[in-house]
């Protein structure tokens, strides 16, 4: 057999694990060998070699992303709970498995639904407005509102003495693109994104036809600073993600807004201490927020009614 690489070996164990388990990644790696055929004493052999350069690899990928914990050379499953973890950290070690169901919900959305979900989950990431403008003349921003940079306290009543000396509101403008799972946004889609952004910000100036369902100018300042949000339900290249580094802009993959939204307990049902999600409930969820999230675009019930 043709012995997979470290990085092909480090994405095998990812994609097989089970997070309910513990084990040495030597023996992670062995198992895997042993599926594809390999012999028990050559497996040992071949995953002592290759252990060190596959922990490189995994050490590549986003820790959320990975169903496990990296302790040394030992993989902790994230279904895993320990003794001293606190009540969230129980939770989202619960749900953590959740996630790919979650994120199958929103590949199958419209591209509307999509865009009020990525409102939706703005303001629960704690964006203060947000709207989703749910039209296809929009200039290429899909949603925008603001998140105050530093919230006053909840805890003092306003008025009685400042509890922030940063009470400005961030502009937030932001893209929404619903795509298959196996899409990967390559650096021109930021590029393009930039532009229209940057096209937004300036209002269109010496455009002839600007969008017709733009972010209203009465909105913004011209030139205002801005913090661009690109999401998707697809993954980016890592070309796209320097891209977006230099240029300053948050991106968002599918993975991670659904594991945001288990967090949020967004289509999440708790029996009995077992945590399901219901595709029902997220539709529930989803159409709750239609209203708050579209409420000053005059565009959506248009778009409703064809």
């Amino acid at each position: 057999m043709n012995t997979p690489s470290p990085r092909e070996l480090a994405h095998l164990i990812v994609e097989g694990f089970d997070q309910s388990s513990e084990l040495p990644l030597a023996k992670a790696i062995t198992a895997i060998l042993r599926k594809l055929g390999e012999g028990k004493y050559r497996s040992e052999e071949i995953a002592f070699n290759v252990e060190d350069a596959v922990l490189r690899h995994l050490l590549t990928i986003e820790a959320e992303v990975l169903p496990f914990r990296i302790r040394g050379k030992r993989l902790i499953g994230k279904g895993r709970t320990g003794e001293i973890d606190d009540p969230d950290t129980v939770f989202v070690k619960m749900v953590h498995g959740l996630a790919p169901q979650l994120l199958g919900a929103l590949v199958n959305l419209n591209p509307n639904e999509f865009e009020i979900a990525c409102a939706a989950s703005m303001m629960l990431s704690g964006a203060c407005e947000m709207t989703a403008l749910c039209t296809g003349d929009e200039g290429g921003i899909d949603y925008y509102g603001r998140i105050e940079i530093r919230q006053p306290s909840e805890r003092v009543p306003k008025g009685v003495i400042h509890t922030t000396i940063l009470p400005r509101k961030l502009l937030i403008l932001g893209q929404a693109k619903c795509y298959g799972l196996d899409t990967r946004i390559g650096r021109d889609d930021i590029q393009q994104f930039h532009g229209q952004l940057l096209d937004c910000l300036t209002k269109y100036e010496g455009n002839a036809r600007p969008p017709s369902h733009r972010v209203p100018a009465s909105y913004y300042s011209r030139g205002e600073a801005a913090l661009g949000v690109f999401v998707t339900t697809a993954s980016f290249t890592d070309a796209a993600a320097a891209a977006a580094e230099g240029f300053g802009y948050v991106l968002i993959p599918g993975l991670k807004l659904a594991q945001f939204l288990c967090f949020k307990q967004v289509g999440i049902v708790d029996h009995g201490g077992k945590y399901e999600f219901h595709p029902q409930l997220f539709r529930s969820w989803l159409s709750n927020q239609a209203p708050v999230v579209t409420a000053v675009s005059p565009h959506f019930a248009a778009v409703n009614a064809d």
